[in-house]
């Protein structure tokens, strides 16, 4: 079993043919670990991209990968079958964060007219596996350079923002938090499941009467006495959410509810807040929402 972990370089470009924008890659970087986690090899191609031929500015300055460098690149069809082939057979694929994977997939696709990387069979997002092993009370993600600091690794030892070396970083991270059981738990087959999860896109339900909403959560009650309340504005939606104003009579006290529903692949989330509005002598009699 071998551990291959890989970094892409991407330039964001508007492809005219779809009127969207693209990630389109202009470098792949990767480095391979045995099962005793020895490095036997690494892989860094630059590959010369067709979308769009120029790189933005901020891409030029993160990198400083040139206009003149990805001009010596090489198609993607060619790094990537050569990329497939230096992965080989037994291998768990490894990024930080699954923003690569989901990127690699979208240029195989785009370039390669092929719905899945047939050539990767093992997946395991290398961020959620490290974060199990480092202080995140400050932090919902740990960035690359974040990590590396709470393990005790000098980021400053690596250039970053290239493919490889962010790969090789990776990589002494992996290796100083490696406990192959809990490693398990991390890695997916990349079946018909594992593409469909990765390119869902979750978005926030905008309607009420969306059947997956449940009706009930726009029931609302006084959350300090848990009696009824009147409604003083209806249900509206706006940034991204509902929003509601509510009156207690019993407490009197008039308080917003902000609700927000969004759908992932498998699970709704729902964000509920509730704030209480201080009215002024002045502006009592004003319901006008923000």
């Amino acid at each position: 079993m071998n551990y291959i972990i890989m970094d892409l370089e991407w330039n964001n470009s508007f492809n005219k043919a779809t009127q969207k924008f693209m990630n389109e890659i202009i470098e792949i970087g990767a480095v391979k670990l045995d099962s005793d986690l020895n490095q036997v090899d690494t892989f860094s191609e630059l590959i010369k991209p067709v979308i769009s031929k120029k790189l933005r500015s901020r891409i030029k300055t993160l990198t400083n990968i040139s206009n003149e460098d990805v001009r010596t690149g090489r198609p993607f069809s060619k790094v990537v079958k050569d990329f497939e082939q230096w992965i080989g057979e037994d291998a768990v694929v490894m990024s930080w964060g699954d923003t690569d994977i989901r990127t690699l997939l979208t240029n195989y696709k785009w370039f390669m007219k092929k719905n899945s990387l047939d050539f990767i069979k093992k997946y395991a997002d290398l961020q959620k596996y490290c974060q199990c092993f480092i202080n995140m009370e400050n932090v919902q993600q740990a960035g690359l350079s974040y990590a590396a600091t709470c393990l005790e690794i000098d980021p400053d030892s690596f250039p970053h923002h290239r493919a490889l070396d962010d790969s090789l970083l990776s990589a002494e991270c992996f290796k100083k938090v490696f406990d192959e059981e809990k490693l398990q738990e991390f890695i997916k087959n990349c079946d018909c499941d594992f593409y469909a999860r990765l390119l869902f896109h979750p978005y926030v339900i905008k309607s009420k009467n969306d059947p997956l909403i449940d009706k009930n959560l726009f029931n609302c009650f006084c959350e300090i006495c848990g009696g009824k309340v009147q409604t003083v504005k209806k249900w509206k939606f706006m940034n991204q959410s509902f929003r509601g104003i509510f009156y207690c009579e019993n407490c009197d006290r008039e308080f917003r509810v902000t609700l927000r529903v969004k759908k992932f692949y498998d699970y709704i989330d729902i964000k509920r807040n509730c704030s209480e509005i201080i009215r002024t002598t002045e502006n009592k009699d004003d319901t006008t929402d923000e």
